[in-house]
């Protein structure tokens, strides 16, 4: 049964707001549809809204289930990885749902897509059609003997999947395929090779355990960190570039540095003064917590709280910036003079729990306070009550 026909997309486009499970009560008034197939169509419709807007808004776009959505990249980071690897002939060895795949083929020449999974690789194959893509070929079957048929390529894309679906991997060679045992092979074939990870990995583990690293993207869509993307060029030897960029609906921040200079970095110290500075997701993630506080010449509030302070406003933080009202103890009732009954609460470097703490403060959550429960450089435990 087709799902891109008129009636069906109208109908599954009515039903935006409803569930799949309200969908398949309303089977046996449509005996001629396979509700279970349109119940998916909605789910991925559902979630495509904003995680893929381009798809969502072609009609003629299938949708595969729910995990296949939900570990595909969004279109806005797609796009990002595309501006990575240029131009030339490359190939994506896990192609998935396609979405990287389309992204790389609006600025490549030639890309061939890769993915074991018979069913999803030819739903992909329908959607590159529906999109009038020529210059994208479809390989059904292991991306790795697919590459081995070729002679040269200018890029590889790999985003290497945990082996056991639930499981926490903090290490590369905890990954399938294990790119590491790859990387010879890898480098037959082409120069660079573009890695997507997951955020959990360590960062400097996995530089330990590649070598060639170019580039380091600690990639964030709107304080939200998606992902972590490793630019490898076969013989490179230098130091690392780590380039924390946080993608926001209308611009996007972007913060470079490497971690030998963070390393050798000296930072000072200070009491809360005038303003508060929270960094970004992907600069956390990334780890330059003294490289940030030199750029933007502000003090940190203690090693290990990554908070910062300064009396004079730096406009062009990347991350959130908070005008401070009052630094007190963590006491209700010294709260609630301060007429902050109601804040959103961020615990950083802390001894209580977030929970515990809302409850000992009986605070409610959210209007415009803003509160950061952390210790200070003196170690004293405190409350800093903002505004933004």
């Amino acid at each position: 049964m087709s799902v891109i026909t008129k009636d069906i997309q109208e109908f599954i486009n009515r039903q935006l707001h409803s569930t799949a499970a309200d969908l398949m009560l309303q089977a046996s008034k449509y005996p001629q549809w396979d509700m279970k197939l349109i119940a998916q169509q909605l789910i991925g419709k559902q979630i495509a809204k904003k995680k893929l807007p381009s798809w969502f808004n072609n009609h003629l776009t299938l949708y595969p289930v729910r995990l296949s959505l939900e570990q595909c990249s969004s279109e806005n980071t797609a796009n990002y990885k595309s501006n990575l690897v240029g131009n030339g002939k490359g190939i994506d060895l896990t192609g998935g749902f396609g979405v990287d795949t389309f992204a790389f083929s609006k600025k490549a020449k030639h890309v061939i897509y890769c993915e074991m999974n018979a069913p999803l690789a030819k739903l992909a194959k329908e959607n590159f059609n529906t999109f009038k893509v020529s210059n994208i070929e479809v390989f059904i079957g292991d991306g790795l003997a697919c590459l081995k048929k070729q002679i040269k390529l200018d890029w590889i894309f790999i985003d290497p999947a945990r082996r056991k679906q639930g499981d926490r991997v903090y290490r590369l060679k905890d990954c399938e395929p294990n790119v590491i045992d790859l990387k010879k092979i890898l480098f037959q074939k082409a120069t660079t090779i573009l890695i997507k990870t997951a955020p959990l990995l360590d960062i400097q583990q996995t530089l330990k355990e590649l070598d060639c690293v170019k580039e380091v993207h600690v990639l964030s869509v709107n304080n939200d960190c998606k992902e972590v993307l490793y630019l490898l060029e076969n013989g490179y030897t230098k130091n690392a570039k780590i380039i924390a960029t946080n993608l926001k609906t209308s611009s996007h921040s972007v913060f470079n540095f490497n971690y030998l200079d963070e390393q050798n970095s000296a930072v000072n110290y200070s009491l809360p003064l005038t303003y508060l500075y929270e960094p970004n997701s992907s600069i956390m993630k990334a780890g330059a917590f003294k490289s940030i506080a030199v750029k933007f010449r502000l003090l940190k509030l203690h090693n290990n709280s990554h908070l910062y302070t300064s009396n004079h406003l730096v406009k062009d933080f990347p991350g959130r910036t908070f005008k401070i009202k009052a630094v007190i103890s963590a006491d209700r009732k010294i709260l609630e003079k301060h007429s902050f009954g109601t804040g959103n609460l961020a615990c950083r470097n802390f001894p209580q729990k977030i929970a515990a703490l809302k409850r000992k403060l009986k605070l409610k959550d959210g209007g415009m306070n803003y509160i950061f429960a952390t210790t200070l450089v003196d170690e004293k435990p405190k409350l800093i009550l903002c505004e933004k």
